[in-house]
Protein backbone atom coordinates (compact mmCIF):
# COMPACT_ATOMS: atom_id res chain seq x y z
CA UNK A 1 0.00 0.00 0.00
CA UNK A 2 2.71 2.50 0.96
CA UNK A 3 4.90 1.97 -2.14
CA UNK A 4 1.86 2.44 -4.56
CA UNK A 5 1.17 5.54 -2.55
CA UNK A 6 4.74 6.69 -2.82
CA UNK A 7 4.51 6.05 -6.99
CA UNK A 8 1.37 8.42 -7.43
CA UNK A 9 2.03 12.19 -8.58
CA UNK A 10 0.45 13.50 -5.50
CA UNK A 11 2.51 15.41 -2.77
CA UNK A 12 2.83 13.28 0.76
CA UNK A 13 3.32 13.68 4.06
CA UNK A 14 5.68 11.32 5.89
CA UNK A 15 5.80 11.75 9.43
CA UNK A 16 7.56 10.32 12.19
CA UNK A 17 7.75 11.26 16.02
CA UNK A 18 8.71 8.97 19.16
CA UNK A 19 5.52 6.81 20.25
CA UNK A 20 3.56 8.19 23.54
CA UNK A 21 0.75 6.18 25.39
CA UNK A 22 -2.70 7.63 25.04
CA UNK A 23 -4.52 8.85 27.71
CA UNK A 24 -5.22 6.36 30.55
CA UNK A 25 -7.84 5.20 32.53
CA UNK A 26 -6.96 6.99 35.36
CA UNK A 27 -6.79 10.18 33.34
CA UNK A 28 -9.82 9.48 31.88
CA UNK A 29 -11.57 8.56 35.23
CA UNK A 30 -9.96 11.63 36.38
CA UNK A 31 -10.86 13.78 34.04
CA UNK A 32 -14.67 12.88 34.23
CA UNK A 33 -14.64 13.24 38.21
CA UNK A 34 -13.67 16.92 37.62
CA UNK A 35 -16.47 17.73 34.88
CA UNK A 36 -18.92 16.42 37.89
CA UNK A 37 -17.01 18.38 41.05
CA UNK A 38 -17.46 21.67 38.76
CA UNK A 39 -20.88 20.90 37.45
CA UNK A 40 -22.12 20.42 40.36
CA UNK A 41 -20.77 24.49 41.79
CA UNK A 42 -21.94 25.27 38.59
CA UNK A 43 -25.37 24.08 39.21
CA UNK A 44 -25.89 25.07 42.56
CA UNK A 45 -25.17 28.85 41.15
CA UNK A 46 -26.64 29.01 37.80
CA UNK A 47 -30.55 29.06 36.65
CA UNK A 48 -29.21 27.77 33.66
CA UNK A 49 -28.27 23.82 34.47
CA UNK A 50 -25.41 22.11 32.39
CA UNK A 51 -24.93 18.20 31.61
CA UNK A 52 -21.42 16.49 31.88
CA UNK A 53 -21.21 16.92 28.08
CA UNK A 54 -21.58 20.34 28.18
CA UNK A 55 -19.19 20.85 31.09
CA UNK A 56 -16.87 18.41 29.23
CA UNK A 57 -17.25 20.34 25.77
CA UNK A 58 -16.59 23.62 27.53
CA UNK A 59 -13.10 22.40 29.26
CA UNK A 60 -12.33 21.17 25.61
CA UNK A 61 -13.06 24.39 24.01
CA UNK A 62 -10.94 25.92 26.65
CA UNK A 63 -8.07 23.75 27.35
CA UNK A 64 -7.48 21.17 24.58
CA UNK A 65 -5.29 21.28 21.89
CA UNK A 66 -5.96 20.93 18.74
CA UNK A 67 -4.89 17.68 16.77
CA UNK A 68 -5.02 17.44 12.97
CA UNK A 69 -6.81 14.16 11.35
CA UNK A 70 -6.70 13.86 7.40
CA UNK A 71 -8.78 11.72 5.65
CA UNK A 72 -8.73 11.04 2.28
CA UNK A 73 -6.02 14.06 1.80
CA UNK A 74 -8.80 16.34 3.93
CA UNK A 75 -6.99 17.76 7.10
CA UNK A 76 -9.72 18.69 9.83
CA UNK A 77 -8.66 20.41 13.20
CA UNK A 78 -10.59 19.09 16.03
CA UNK A 79 -10.39 18.86 19.88
CA UNK A 80 -10.34 15.52 21.21
CA UNK A 81 -9.11 14.31 24.86
CA UNK A 82 -9.35 10.70 22.99
CA UNK A 83 -6.62 11.62 20.51
CA UNK A 84 -4.12 12.99 23.85
CA UNK A 85 -1.04 10.81 24.68
CA UNK A 86 -0.28 10.69 28.59
CA UNK A 87 1.91 13.34 28.77
CA UNK A 88 -0.80 15.74 27.09
CA UNK A 89 -3.55 14.92 29.05
CA UNK A 90 -1.76 15.42 32.09
CA UNK A 91 -0.81 18.64 31.02
CA UNK A 92 -4.48 19.14 29.95
CA UNK A 93 -6.15 18.23 33.74
CA UNK A 94 -3.12 20.75 34.99
CA UNK A 95 -5.01 23.26 33.35
CA UNK A 96 -8.56 22.05 34.61
CA UNK A 97 -6.98 22.11 38.08
CA UNK A 98 -5.46 25.94 37.98
CA UNK A 99 -8.92 27.21 36.27
CA UNK A 100 -10.53 25.90 39.30
CA UNK A 101 -8.15 26.63 41.75
CA UNK A 102 -8.52 30.59 40.27
CA UNK A 103 -12.15 30.06 41.11
CA UNK A 104 -12.00 28.51 44.85
CA UNK A 105 -13.29 25.50 43.15
CA UNK A 106 -12.08 22.02 45.06
CA UNK A 107 -11.43 19.07 43.17
CA UNK A 108 -10.95 15.79 43.76
CA UNK A 109 -7.89 14.05 43.56
CA UNK A 110 -7.73 10.65 44.83
CA UNK A 111 -4.76 8.94 46.16
CA UNK A 112 -4.49 5.86 43.98
CA UNK A 113 -5.14 7.97 40.72
CA UNK A 114 -1.83 8.66 38.61
CA UNK A 115 -2.05 12.73 38.49
CA UNK A 116 -1.89 12.34 42.17
CA UNK A 117 0.94 10.30 42.55
CA UNK A 118 2.84 12.06 39.82
CA UNK A 119 2.06 15.17 41.68
CA UNK A 120 3.82 13.66 44.87
CA UNK A 121 6.59 12.43 42.39
CA UNK A 122 7.48 16.14 41.35
CA UNK A 123 7.62 17.77 44.88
Amino acid sequence: MLKETLQTKQPHRIIIKPWKNTRSLSQNNLMWLWNEDVLNIVNSISTEKLGKEEMHEYFKDLFCPVKVISVMGEERRVKSTKLLNTEEMTFYLRRIEVWCIDRGIKLRIPADSEYHKRRLNDE
